[in-house]
């Protein structure tokens, strides 16, 4: 058995930015993507930290992602935004958002960026936070590859569709981050729980047929139970819509 190897933050971003560099990705999108998988880490989001660098650099080098993807933003109305991810990670993508989305804030008082064509977004609350550090109140969705049924269904259709948000306090505080996923548990979670061969609480899915589980990788072959029964289903279906059908984007059960 191999022994642990400790890095420090920045050892790890730069480790996980050749990774993808390897994997034919341009050393900007690799960079803003290993901070934002390294800051997930650091912050024991471990199913949106370095467990994602051996997919995310297949995915890459695949050519399911384009490494190579320079984010493009139009200004649809005075106050909302679209960027085209151009099929390629979704970090440099935000990136384009929030630098567009503070200036017109701060002219309008509220704006919106809508995001398409892009990956996998990581850690929704990360992104809210970074909007509440500069003064702004900020709700961050988005939807997913299909992985938890419509209420009352067995296969899966929804993605578990996360929804963030975050508001700043006074006294330099750090802000208030909310941060959750339509299903009882981020799919990212039981992920990182396949891969590290642990079981996951028998609340969080049910197999492929149908049947409450604590093995992670069936669990993954079947479908993920929603927060709340059918209110969380709802909700789920509510983010779908605004996450995938205003933006023009694939809907949970069209992605691969």
């Amino acid at each position: 058995m191999s022994e642990p190897v400790r890095l420090d933050l920045a050892e790890a971003e730069a480790l996980a930015c050749e990774a993808l560099v390897a994997s034919r990705t341009s050393a900007e999108n690799a960079r803003a993507t290993a901070r934002a998988l390294v800051a997930a880490e650091a912050d024991g989001q471990g199913g949106h930290g370095l467990s994602r660098v051996p997919s995310y650099a297949l995915q890459a080098r695949s050519g399911k992602v384009d490494g190579h993807a320079t984010p493009r933003l139009e200004q649809v109305a005075g106050a909302a935004v679209r960027v085209d991810g151009s099929f390629g990670f979704a970090y440099p993508a935000i990136d384009v958002a929030i630098a567009a989305l503070v200036p017109i804030t701060l002219e309008h008082g509220i704006a919106v960026a809508a995001i398409h064509r892009s990956h996998h977004f990581g850690q929704a609350g990360a992104h809210a936070e970074r909007l509440a550090g500069r003064g702004l109140v900020a709700i961050v969705l988005g939807n997913s590859p299909k992985a938890m049924a419509f209420w009352g269904g067995r296969r899966p259709a929804l993605g578990t569709n996360p929804l963030a948000f975050a508001a700043p306090l006074p006294g330099g505080a750090a802000p208030l981050v909310i941060d959750l996923a339509m299903s009882v548990a981020a799919r990212g979670k039981i992920v990182a729980a396949e891969k590290a061969g642990k079981t996951i609480p028998a609340d969080w899915a049910v197999d492929a047929d149908g049947h409450p589980t604590t093995d992670a990788k069936a669990a993954l072959a079947g479908t993920l139970l929603p927060i709340g029964g059918a209110k969380g289903g709802a909700l789920a279906l509510m983010i779908e819509i605004l996450a995938a059908a205003v933006t023009g984007s694939a809907f949970g059960w069209e992605a691969s």
